[in-house]
């Protein structure tokens, strides 16, 4: 469930993993019994389905460790609280030129797990790749040049303004190791599943079967006294049955399943098991703005008007899923940017969908549904086999929309197929979120940035997958970008929420189900909304590496 639920791994299982070569205990009842004896082991589940050894930072396939655990980026932006940013790979960062020039510091104790030291010139070569290479520039940096001085210094240079793109260069580019990846054709860099990483990151690869992976601890990484666990050990399932039963049985240590009536099933059933749930993303349809129906602004305001959005949240996530506004916003993460005029927006309701749709050339047949050229308004909404949150929402949506005369058919496919779909651009519309970002810009960037959009042949894993496109969204992307002054960037801001209340690239939901189970008879030391130190997800790159090192054991003397 990076990225976008693009990056999430929606956590699901069932009792049947038995058969699939896993332990029965996984569909034990007896809480609170750990999963190794002696507590150096943490389990955790953040996958689908069979898991294949890939753990290519460049392919939208790779595993969920690739990202924070195996690679790291130079700085840890911390996406549950905005403006923490610590040092990681690098040491400090200075802009210069306008916001033209960036000059990184880096540490110099760190090495590659093959051991060889990591450099400067690993980090140039990182970042000349997508210079020379726009197959690799999913975050449109617009790099024109890069350069080292001494041994603890890079120098980057972009063709504009670049404040903005500050999150994505420092805390979302993996830094890979020159000596492995030049020996590599560009052409054939993307295509490799890259079995046996090479990475900076405290964890190594050890094995990893059809419905488990094992990754060791490193015992010479850089933060001293880190990682605190020697293994951890995911588990894969194929729906959330069975995941729900082994967390709800102790088996899962560091989890984040969608549990229905999480605290009567879970969180009553032992009082060292905890729930953190900040809000990170917001839950959205993703219409295909280019083609289809959906490409008619019309058609998708009239879809979200139909949408009960509150009794959704209630009936699949008992009330827990938040509110939504028509700006997309994610609140209260970034109500620093909200414009005031709009603090009381509120969405259509089914009143305005005949409106809507007569504008979009439709007609209200006798039978009550709409229809243009003879052909009725039927709409197909892909999600994942397994996610059975977004299966339930998909059930209610279509019964919601019929009442309007709209037809939705929910289609649930297989992991991979949602996202070759998805970041191909190819479906009509999915169900997916949008978020997990510490940074206002970068949120709008995801769901509204022409320049990121899939393009033929050229998928995107970064977002704007419905391949909505606004000159004047991007202008005003490109103002804020042009500044580090809050109170400069303020009126494009609320340009961008004017242009998505009157566009409606994606339909806002509610705010994405962000609920992350810890069994505190095994670990302590993970984010709570106390402190919030990093996201919680086990699927959320990079917070997920930064967790990973600094979870720990719980105290001697817990069952």
């Amino acid at each position: 469930m990076n990225v976008t639920r693009a990056a999430r791994r929606r956590l699901v299982a069932a009792c049947a993993v038995m058969a699939l070569g896993l332990t029965s205990a996984a569909c034990s009842s007896s809480g609170g019994s750990s999963s190794t004896a002696d507590g150096s082991t943490i389990t955790v589940t953040g996958t689908t389905g069979n898991l294949v050894a890939n753990f290519n930072p460049f392919s939208p396939s790779a595993l969920i460790p690739t990202h924070g655990l195996l690679y790291e980026p130079l700085f840890h932006y911390n996406q549950a609280k905005a403006g923490d940013i610590q040092p990681w790979l690098g040491t400090s960062y200075t802009w210069s030129d306008g916001g033209r020039t960036l000059t990184i510091k880096i540490r110099t104790d760190a090495k590659w797990n093959d051991g060889k030291p990591f450099t400067n010139k690993d980090v140039a070569y990182t970042y000349e790749l997508p210079m020379k290479n726009k197959d690799f520039d999913q975050y449109a940096l617009g790099l024109t040049g890069v350069t080292t001085t001494g041994s603890d210094t890079v120098t980057l240079k972009f063709a504009n303004s670049a404040y903005t793109k500050e999150y994505f260069v420092l805390g979302k580019v993996d830094m890979i190791p020159e000596h492995v990846w030049a020996a590599i054709p560009d052409a054939q860099k993307k295509k490799g599943v890259n079995k046996n990483p090479v990475g900076t990151g405290a964890w190594t690869v050890k094995s990893v079967a059809p419905m488990s992976m094992v990754l060791q601890a490193r015992t010479d990484y850089y933060f001293k006294g880190l990682p605190r666990f020697k293994t951890m050990r995911f588990l894969s399932f194929s729906n959330n049955n069975g995941s729900n039963a082994a967390t709800e049985a102790g088996k899962i240590d560091w989890g984040g399943g969608f549990i229905p009536n999480i605290e009567k099933n879970y969180l009553a059933k032992d009082p060292e098991f905890d729930l953190v749930n900040l809000p990170l993303a917001t839950a959205m349809l993703i219409p295909n703005a280019k083609s289809g129906p959906t490409a008619d602004v019309n058609v998708r305001k009239a879809i979200s008007a139909a949408i009960d959005r509150d009794f959704i949240s209630k009936a699949v996530y008992s009330g827990q899923a938040g509110p939504a506004n028509p700006m997309g916003l994610l609140m209260p993460n970034f109500e620093s940017v909200l414009d005031p005029s709009l603090k009381d927006a509120a969405f259509d309701t089914p009143d305005k969908v005949a409106g809507y749709l007569t504008a979009a050339g439709y007609t209200k047949g006798g039978d009550g549904n709409w229809a243009k050229n003879g052909k009725k308004l039927s709409i197909e909404l892909e999600t994942v086999a397994g996610w059975t949150d977004y299966i339930s929402t998909g059930q209610l949506l279509k019964q919601q929309l019929a009442k309007v005369g709209i037809g939705l058919t929910v289609n649930a496919v297989a992991y991979n197929q949602f996202t070759a779909h998805q970041y191909g651009g190819k479906f009509q519309m999915i169900i997916s979120s949008q978020g997990f970002t510490p940074v206002p810009y970068s949120y709008y960037d995801q769901m509204m940035d022409s320049r990121i959009a899939p393009k033929e042949g050229t998928p995107s894993t970064v977002g704007n997958f419905g391949e909505y496109s606004s000159p004047a969204v991007d202008a005003a992307l490109d103002a804020i970008a042009a500044t580090p002054d809050a109170a400069k960037q303020q009126p494009y801001f609320y340009q961008l929420e004017r242009a998505f209340m009157n566009d409606m690239p994606v339909i806002p939901l509610f705010n994405a189900q962000d609920e992350q189970e810890f069994n505190g008879n095994h670990v302590t030391g993970y984010p709570t909304k106390d402190n919030p130190y990093a996201g919680a997800a086990v699927w959320l790159a990079m917070d997920n590496g930064w967790v990973a090192a600094r979870i720990a054991p719980a105290a001697s003397g817990k069952k």
